[in-house]
């Protein structure tokens, strides 16, 4: 996972995001432990929750600048 979101930063990506389901915690915790912010949810046509996540990159211009 690191290596996907380096080389997406490096491509001048703004954010990625995905989806699990409550039911799979360890890929939830996993999300929440890498800087994933839980933002929505929905139900599937299946009538399954799913979580929707999403992973904010702030370029090192805007950390300097928060500093």
């Amino acid at each position: 996972m690191e290596q996907q979101h380096l080389h997406a930063k490096e491509s001048e990506y703004k954010a990625v995001q995905t989806k699990t389901k409550n039911k799979w915690r360890s890929m939830l915790i996993l999300n929440i432990k890498t800087g994933f912010d839980i933002i929505g949810t929905y139900t599937d046509d299946e009538g399954e929750p799913k979580i929707i996540l999403k992973k904010n990159f702030r370029s090192k211009k805007h950390i300097k600048d928060k500093n």
